[in-house]
């Protein structure tokens, strides 16, 4: 996105507009998918935290209450999607014209070879070859955005249609949208990186996050003819074995980020580990821990509890 901002801001200095449609589309798309998986993830981590995800001190409730709002901030995520599938219904319908599209939607530019291909997996290990992963990602991203244009192509009036398959085109721009961030993902990897084990690191991980989407939106990759139902089971077993290599290292690889006590504002998330003595000490602080004994225990609950309330008889 960075390169992105730039790149088009010279061009705009040169009157040239270009690229401004694929740069709305990109900014438009990665904000709803990077926001909305953000605000899920968080979630994800209180209910993983049990009851102790409720507790304030746990620093979850606030974090989420003060997050979920940037998935309408700047534009509700789903508008933000639909803009993106525009982006694609338009690129699609350019190609019949020869006009090749660039940057991020540049496989569309081999929607013909992608519509056919046919997955090579035969291994569960062969889901470790990027090579592999990318083209399973552009082909269900351009199988399914040819689906969309299709069926835009018999109704009326385009905004007819946009009304009728919204939740298709959605899906669609999902899909893309994914690509984007496995195909950088990926491009990245093929880059030298410094220091001792991180890029085998960063490699887990890019095929934890691809296989992971995988497995998530198997129905996408299935249903459109991109993998077999076999090779999405293959998928799954090899997600399964970069879990445990993965695994031994989460700890350090979230210490990474260098997050101070101070900053993440959590007991659970101390740097010392040391959770259920600092959750003993928040729980002193609570208003309800200055007395031995509640107020409204001898008036509600003594009597509850002795069973002293008149009960009725029907």
């Amino acid at each position: 996105m960075k390169w992105l901002y730039t790149d088009v801001s010279k061009r705009l200095q040169a009157n040239d507009f270009s690229t401004l449609p694929e740069v709305h589309a990109c900014a438009a798309g990665l904000k709803s998918i990077t926001t909305s998986a953000t605000a899920d993830a968080i979630e994800e981590c209180r209910k993983l935290c049990g009851g102790h995800g409720y507790l304030s001190c746990s620093g979850l409730p606030e974090l989420f209450a003060v997050y979920i709002p940037n998935c309408t901030y700047e534009g509700d995520n789903i508008v933000m999607l639909l803009q993106v599938a525009r982006f694609l219904m338009k690129t699609i319908s350019r190609l019949v014209s020869g006009k090749m599209p660039v940057g991020t939607a540049a496989y569309l530019g081999r929607v013909e070879h992608l519509m056919q291909c046919h997955c090579e997996v035969q291994r569960a290990e062969d889901w470790l070859k990027h090579s592999i992963i990318l083209e399973a990602f552009e082909a269900r991203s351009a199988r399914m955005s040819v689906a969309c244009a299709e069926s835009l192509s018999r109704f009326s009036t385009p905004e007819e249609g946009f009304g009728e398959i919204s939740a298709d085109l959605v899906e669609a721009a999902v899909a893309h949208c994914q690509l984007i961030i496995v195909s950088k993902f990926i491009e990245k990897l093929q880059q030298d990186i410094p220091g001792k084990g991180v890029k085998t690191q960063l490699e887990n991980l890019c095929n934890v996050y691809a296989l992971s989407l995988l497995h998530k939106h198997l129905g996408d990759f299935v249903s459109t003819g991109c993998i077999t139902p076999k090779q999405g089971a293959l998928a799954n077993e090899q997600l399964r074995s970069l879990y445990s290599q993965v695994r031994p290292n989460a700890i350090a690889l979230v210490d990474a980020f260098n997050h101070t006590d101070h900053y993440l504002g959590s007991v659970l998330g101390c740097y010392d580990g040391n959770v259920y003595q600092k959750l003993y000490e928040e729980a002193w602080k609570s208003p309800l821990n200055d007395t031995v004994v509640p107020d409204g225990y001898d008036e509600y609950i003594r009597p509850l509890l002795k069973q002293h309330f008149r009960t009725a008889r029907l």
